[in-house]
């Protein structure tokens, strides 16, 4: 018999893949025979006849070295720890790994991870967060024995429910479209989640401290980090893994496409349990050019010519990473090392209290107040979408409206009052 059309065979015991009449792609094998002695087959379905090959050469490469699991015999765990090697691993941010393995680990598993994965439905979901709200975080009460501490069950908070659940909800998708469960238990709208808490009031620096706070840091190394942090509104991660490649001084614009991070130490080869890394942004996420003013321009050439008189008091000792803000040695910046000096800073200028990310609030307030349009501001900041800096600044555009209604009556109204 002839080979039928979009099926493409293998050799025996390799299976072959085709395309069925309800557009699926399907791969089948082989893998014995029934007691009758008909041939008893495996299939694995997929969107693309990549993907149905894919799952198929899975099986085969499983099944090879003893370690193919049936999907009726997964449990969450399992999966999840399938899910993480496959899909979490070398395709997210380090940083969002380490969230995500955490959730997992701490979470998920002690929680989900005996359930089958079959078995698992959207109402045990349900009752394993409403548990969770009530105790899910154990506290110990500290004791001057600690042999009187007694652990103090606490709940979880709403935003940590939440973010357990879109682990979750990914996780048990890719096990949908992988036809390991007949339906996402976790999907939209099919369990109850707490609602989203209320954002915390954003700290923005009046003018008159934002001018105190350039005073306490003019003529400090450190301080051109403040000024270019109030001055564009980069996050501290995006500042401090800048490199000098990044500044175009004859266009006046600063590419931003990494950030600086304490991370999690996957790496058995490398000492500690936490590294500072560089994350490079993914394509088409948070990279953007941001404009500088010709003032920022001429104080980074001043600080440039500053820092190459360093290097080369350093010589053969300074770590060249090409840095724009880096330690007196060429070495990375710790990040909680600069917190601490911000705040020394905030001491110095006599500013109560404030955090490193108010600077990039306050230069947001200040571009909004200037009349710079909200599409601007926040393509400038780096979100990822316009809804993010209306939600964020929603406490400056009110007054925007009232100016702007002032300025179109103004303008048309009052002249008609004359006539």
């Amino acid at each position: 018999m002839g080979q039928k059309a979009g099926q493409k065979s293998r050799g025996n015991g390799e299976g072959n893949v085709r395309k069925k009449s309800d557009g699926r792609w399907e791969a089948r094998i082989t893998i014995g025979k029934t007691e009758a002695g008909k041939q008893k087959m495996k299939y694995f379905y997929g969107r693309t006849r990549d993907d149905a090959a894919a799952k198929l050469n899975d099986f085969l490469s499983e099944n090879q070295h003893g370690t193919y699991i049936e999907p009726s015999k997964y449990t969450v765990a399992q999966w999840l720890d399938e899910w993480y090697n496959k899909h979490v691993v070398g395709s997210v941010k380090p940083s969002t790994r380490v969230s995500y393995e955490m959730i997992i680990r701490q979470h998920l598993k002690p929680n989900f991870g005996y359930y089958k994965l079959k078995d698992l439905g959207s109402g045990t979901i349900q009752s394993v967060y409403k548990k969770l709200l009530k105790s899910g975080r154990v506290i110990r009460k500290k004791a001057d024995d600690k042999k009187d501490e007694k652990p103090v069950n606490k709940g979880l908070s709403e935003k940590t429910i939440r973010n357990i659940h879109l682990v979750l909800r990914k996780a048990l998708q890719v096990a949908y479209l992988d036809d390991m469960i007949p339906r996402n238990p976790a999907a939209d709208g099919r369990v109850t989640l707490p609602e989203a808490p209320k954002k915390k009031k954003i700290r923005v620096f009046t003018p008159d401290e934002q001018k105190a706070i350039e005073r306490a840091c003019k003529g400090e190394r450190w301080g051109m980090i403040i000024i270019l942090d109030l001055y564009t509104g980069m996050r501290q991660g995006e500042i401090l893994a800048l490199t000098w490649a990044d500044i175009d001084f004859q266009k006046r614009t600063i590419t931003i496409n990494k950030q600086l991070s304490r991370l999690k130490n996957f790496d058995p080869g490398i000492p500690g349990k936490t590294i500072l890394a560089v994350q490079p942004y993914t394509k088409n996420s948070n990279d953007r050019v941001i404009s500088i003013s010709p003032a920022i321009v001429d104080m980074l050439e001043k600080y440039k010519a500053a820092e190459d008189a360093n290097k080369a008091k350093w010589a053969d000792a300074y770590e060249d990473n090409n840095l724009v803000f880096c330690r007196e040695d060429g070495h990375f910046v710790e990040p909680k090392t600069f917190q601490e000096y911000f705040k020394k800073k905030l001491a110095d200028a006599g500013v109560a209290d404030g955090n490193v990310h108010a600077m990039r609030h306050t230069f947001a307030t200040r571009a909004l107040e200037a009349g710079i349009p909200v599409k601007v501001v926040s393509q400038i900041l780096g979100h990822s979408s316009i809804q993010i800096t209306l939600d964020t600044y929603s406490h400056v555009l009110p007054e925007l409206q009232d100016e702007a209604m002032k300025t179109i009556t103004d303008a048309f109204l009052e002249p008609l009052k004359d006539e």
